[in-house]
């Protein structure tokens, strides 16, 4: 399936990423799958080659190639899969080359629990990565850190997990893009603020955040307006949103409804006199839409125009390597970061053991990377510097401003 049409059809990206409701009870059953299996025969826990050092580095990868959200698992498996290739052709990881063990695990907390139980007691990795959703990531999170083994989600988003020891997220989080991007839009455009969001848990997070800090730069929030996954006719939301006069809209609808909302936005004439940032923007939904986003800014971590030297060899492999055209996903840009940075982690720590790797996670820094320097904070969040991108004619998502690193104060206890 060419870029276009996988990106078109279905729920994808990114923003499936926190528990949604509808998935609750299975994270609930996950979590406790993996607490049962840590605390009885066979345990996780306890099984020394979960924890075991070594020379060869082994990586359980789990991505959602199939399913509702398969484009966006493409899109991390196809950055994941050129940075083991890219680093098994430098000399690997202590002189071996990475060892991957794949499995698809549909979107699903279930089945992502028992694919990572299965690779720590049968294949015996050193460190799982990946997971697009977030309801996957939680469940993924709990069986790590039972097992005391390394995770690393790659996904955009804020991942309750992400305080744990065992947790390490590369995937840029919510204050990471509205702390700079809510004060730009009110400078720019004004202090009424309206809010558009699919109907589960990311968006209502994510709309929370922003209006503490529209209310904390001034503004007002002057409509908030959800519809369900998978809703067709977006006519009656935006019309209210339109109704309500707003300075500008921010949105966090996700998937084929960013699309659906997006154009019949546009229709409905919101568009034409309203400018509109957020997720409904991100490279994943550009090729359905075209010049309707052309002109538009948000705040990203990642666009395939930064000019740095390491981005523009990175660019120039994966466009050669999948003969992609679109706007590349941030998701497989996070994804190509993360295993150079684990490789390089691993490589100072001189062994594979959890401990091992946890530590040199926590002091190696990335300098001349394809978002410049990075490196984890003390709460396992990825930092970077953010951008301010402007969308031009044919996708070029052009920074206009770096905003440096913007720090995430999630607190761990």
């Amino acid at each position: 399936m060419d870029s276009t049409r996988q990106k078109a059809a279905g729920m994808s990206p990114a923003r499936l990423r926190l528990h949604r409701t509808t998935r609750a009870g299975a994270v609930a059953a996950s979590a406790a799958l993996a607490l049962t299996l840590a605390a009885c025969g066979g345990s996780i826990g306890t099984s020394s080659a979960s924890t075991g050092g070594g020379k060869t580095l082994t990586i359980g990868f789990m991505a959602p190639v199939t399913g509702p959200v398969a484009a966006d698992g493409a899109g991390i498996k196809r950055g994941f899969d050129l940075a083991v290739k890219d680093v098994n052709a430098s000399g690997g990881v202590l002189g071996h080359p990475i060892k991957v063990v794949f499995a698809d695990d549909q979107a699903d907390p279930a089945t992502a629990t028992q694919v990572a139980n299965k690779m720590i007691t049968q294949d015996h990795v050193n460190m799982l990565f990946g997971t697009i959703t977030g309801d996957e990531a939680l469940a993924v999170a709990k069986v790590a850190d039972a097992a005391k083994i390394p995770f690393s989600a790659a996904e955009m988003g804020t991942m309750d997990a992400a305080c744990d020891h065992y947790s390490w997220v590369f995937g840029e989080t919510d204050p990471m893009i509205l702390k700079p991007l809510v004060p730009h839009m009110i400078a720019a455009h004004g202090k009424r603020v309206a809010l558009v969001g699919s109907d589960y848990n990311f968006p209502h997070s994510f709309n929370k955040l922003a209006t503490q800090l529209i209310t904390a730069a001034g503004g007002t929030v002057v409509d908030e307006e959800y519809a369900p996954l998978g809703t067709s006719d977006w006519q009656p939301v935006a019309n209210k949103l339109a109704a309500a006069k707003p300075d500008w809209v921010l949105t966090s609808v996700v998937g084929g409804d960013a699309v659906a909302f997006m154009k019949q936005a546009d229709q409905f004439g919101l568009l034409k006199s309203t400018p509109v940032t957020g997720i409904s923007l991100i490279q994943d939904y550009y090729p359905a839409l075209g010049t309707i986003d052309d002109g538009r800014e948000l705040v990203t971590r990642y666009t395939d125009e930064l000019p740095s030297a390491a981005n523009k060899k990175f660019v120039e492999a994966y466009r050669a390597a999948y003969n992609w055209h679109d706007p590349i996903q941030d998701v497989a840009a996070n994804a190509y970061e993360g295993v150079h940075f684990i490789a390089k982690a691993v490589n100072a720590a001189g062994d594979t053991s959890s401990d091992a790797i946890i530590k040199a996670l926590a002091s190696t820094t990335m300098d001349g990377g394809i978002f410049g320097q990075g490196k984890f904070s003390a709460n396992h969040r990825f930092e970077t510097p953010m951008q301010l991108v402007k969308i031009e004619a044919g996708g070029k998502y052009v920074p206009v401003k770096d905003l440096g690193v913007i720090t995430d104060p999630t607190e761990c206890k």
